[in-house]
């Protein structure tokens, strides 16, 4: 498996991890869609930083605490991209669990080329 597909494999437990936590938060939390994304983004940020310095990019010797901020930092403009076409999908569809996924989704696959490009030559760089 290269790198590329074990992102993509960290990019997958992260997206169950986003939507899980976005679910949870609207449904069961009572938070709004946004506010329930800005949640699920964190969790599942946290949770991809972890799993890509340990399987994607396992050469990495970095301070923890500061790549993981630094990942919060570069993985945000990403989550930026992402939350807004979230939001732009959200703007014309009901705000049913079926348009929260698919919104998901949608800003999930834009963000996931720059986040990687940014995760491989910023944050976990030799």
């Amino acid at each position: 498996m290269n790198q590329f597909q074990r992102f993509l494999s960290v990019g997958a437990l992260g997206f169950v991890v986003d939507f899980s936590i976005l679910y949870l938060a609207v449904n069961v939390g009572g938070l709004g869609p946004v506010g329930g994304r800005v949640l699920s983004f964190l969790i599942a940020a946290s949770v991809t930083w972890k799993a890509n310095r340990h399987f994607t990019f396992a050469a990495s010797q970095a301070d923890a605490t500061r790549q993981w901020i630094r990942y919060l930092c570069t993985t945000a403009i990403g989550g930026a991209i992402n939350i807004g076409i979230y939001r732009l999908w959200l703007m014309f569809t009901a705000h049913d669990n079926l348009n929260l996924f698919a919104a998901v989704v949608a800003g999930s696959a834009v963000a996931l080329i720059f986040n990687f490009g940014l995760s491989k030559y910023v944050v976990f760089k030799r």
